[in-house]
């Protein structure tokens, strides 16, 4: 008997959960929903994969055309230039002549 009163609470729980979630379609909406996710994530990496596949490609035809019109020596040269231009110049130490600002500072305070 406690089997059958157990077993009749579970069913009034899922039909009350079952209840709330109308809106989303109930169970079965529930796991369309997470099919849907998923469809959705895989169908994400696909596209990633085939932009990673494309510029690979990309890549190794331009380093093909590159060497076969022999720009060897200008590609370096240009891309030596970008990394001097994109180098940050080294900050400027700070000079240690910080007392007289403080006096001029204080001057001013009073």
């Amino acid at each position: 008997m406690a089997n059958v009163e157990r077993l009749t609470k579970r069913v009034k729980d899922l039909e009350e959960w079952t209840k709330e979630n109308e809106m989303t379609g109930g169970p079965q909406g529930v796991l369309d929903t997470f099919i849907f996710l998923l469809n959705s994530t895989k169908h994400a990496q696909d596209q990633s994969n085939g932009a990673g596949q494309q510029l690979q490609q990309f890549r190794g035809l331009a380093f093909e055309f590159i060497e076969e019109q022999k720009l060897g020596d200008k590609w370096n040269e240009f891309i030596k230039e970008k990394d001097e231009k994109s180098k940050v110049p080294e900050e400027e130490p700070e000079s240690e002549d910080t007392e007289g600002e403080e006096t001029s500072k204080q001057e001013t305070k009073e």
